[in-house]
């Protein structure tokens, strides 16, 4: 039987696909028909064009699939139009359930985020670490959450899914590019300053192995955290800047100043239509809301292996290089 993976032409979908690929799986992807397939570029896969706002295409695309893979879930890049985007979300994310009833898919791998994962102060948070709204604001965080609730609602009721919660991935095959997005700025010498927050960086890989892993030895109803190591915005920065042979930014600049500028720039960018802001609102969210995770449930039960960070951030920009992204504006 096939397994279908939603969002595949993206950064973790590509990723996965070749997970499925090296265990010998069929493979079906699902992309937008506007989608570029340069990340599925030479993958022996069946290509099902759609989109998650058109049920009938899901259904589709899951007929004759045993398992699902859903990479690319709603991904708001603005801070602005907050109704309608999470209008747009829901409806995504209910047209999806449907499709994985109606098709008696017989096992979902659900990519969720660390965002739905609660902030501890004093220790690591964990998969049981309760969300709280009023500690994690932002629109990134609130459509993130109430898609999960959803897909969790779904899970406790009838629909065989799992649902996984990745940290910043990083590593090669980032085309849009996406996270890696940071590594190419301070790579470039374009990130003029830095903000104080935690973070934790995953490699793509281990996160695709422990999700395919999942379709064996996860839990139905389940969260996992897939995560690596736990650091902060400026040693990341300093660790990205060791290995790219320039110089790190060292300016801080507090959070407060830093965001009515990124809501400049989403407005900006918006009336332009440009396709994402320059300094977007949610990568402020993002190291304002930072957290250090405890991964050791994903470790125990899905085998995520450890992330070499400077490893992978070595591979990030030499995929990078050889691209030619450092030759672009």
């Amino acid at each position: 039987m096939k397994t279908l993976v939603i969002g595949a032409s993206g950064f973790l979908g590509s990723h996965l696909v070749r997970e499925l690929l090296k265990r010998n799986f069929k493979v079906r992807v699902f992309v937008r028909p506007e989608s570029s397939l340069l990340a599925l570029e030479n993958l022996e896969v069946e290509i099902f064009f759609g989109d998650l706002n058109n049920l009938s295409s899901l259904n589709v695309a899951m007929k004759g699939c045993s398992s699902v893979f859903h990479a690319g879930a709603y991904y708001p890049l603005y801070s602005l139009d907050r109704e309608a985007q999470i209008k747009e979300a829901l409806q995504q994310t209910q047209h999806f359930l449907k499709a994985l009833e109606k098709n008696k898919i017989k096992k979902c791998i659900y990519t969720s985020s660390i965002s739905t994962i609660g902030k501890e102060t004093s220790s690591l948070s964990n998969e049981e670490t309760p969300y709280e709204s009023k500690k994690m604001p932002g629109l990134y965080y609130e459509i993130k959450y109430l898609m999960e609730q959803e897909v969790l609602k779904a899970a406790r009721k009838s629909l065989p899914i799992i649902i996984m919660n990745p940290t910043g991935l990083f590593g090669e095959g980032d085309v849009k590019p996406t996270s890696g997005t940071l590594v190419l700025e301070i790579a470039r010498k374009n990130l003029p300053f830095i903000f104080n927050g935690k973070m934790n960086v995953v490699d793509v890989r281990e996160v695709a192995h422990a999700q395919v892993n999942a379709l064996e030895k996860g839990r139905i109803g389940e969260r996992y955290i897939l995560g690596g190591v736990n650091t902060t915005f400026p040693e990341f920065c300093q660790i990205v800047a060791g290995l790219a042979k320039v110089s790190a930014p060292h300016f801080k600049m507090p959070l407060v100043l830093a965001r009515p500028l990124a809501l400049a720039a989403e407005i900006f960018s918006k009336a332009f239509n440009q396709q994402k802001p320059i300094f977007p609102v949610v990568g402020l969210d993002f190291i304002q809301n930072g957290i250090h995770v405890d991964c050791q449930k994903a470790k125990d039960e899905l085998g995520l292996r450890e992330t070499n960070l400077k490893e992978t951030i070595g591979r990030t920009l030499q995929w990078f290089r050889k691209k030619g992204y450092f030759e672009k504006d």
